[in-house]
C-alpha cells in the first residue's frame, strides 16, 4: 500500500485557462484606454472610429477569454460581483386585461 500525502501539489491550469484569463485582463485594460481616447486631442472622425474599434476589440477579448475560462468560472465571477441573469418575465410588462 503507497500512502498518498494529505497535501497535495496545486494543479497546474490549462494553457487554455491562462490565456482566457489573460484576455479578460486585457480586456479590461481595453474598456480604460476607451477612456483615455476620449481625452485625446484628435478630430471627432478619427475619436469616435478609435473609440468604435477599440469598444470592438474589449468585447471580443472579453468573449473569447469567457469562452476560454469556461461555464464554472464564470459563474463564479458573476456571482462574486453580485450579477445574476435576467428572467425573460421580468422584462416584459405586465399585461391588463
Amino acid at each position: 500500500m503507497t500512502a498518498t500525502p494529505a497535501t497535495s501539489a496545486p494543479q497546474k491550469k490549462p494553457l487554455r485557462f491562462r490565456i482566457g484569463i489573460a484576455l479578460l485582463v486585457l480586456s479590461a485594460l481595453t474598456y480604460v484606454a476607451v477612456l483615455v481616447i476620449l481625452f485625446l486631442p484628435l478630430d471627432s472622425g478619427t475619436k469616435a472610429a478609435a473609440f468604435g474599434g477599440t469598444l470592438v476589440v474589449a468585447e471580443t477579448c472579453a468573449l473569447i477569454g469567457m469562452a476560454g475560462v469556461g461555464k464554472e468560472a464564470v459563474r463564479a465571477v458573476r456571482s462574486r460581483l453580485g450579477l445574476r441573469r435576467r428572467s425573460r418575465a421580468a422584462e416584459q410588462p405586465p399585461t391588463t386585461d
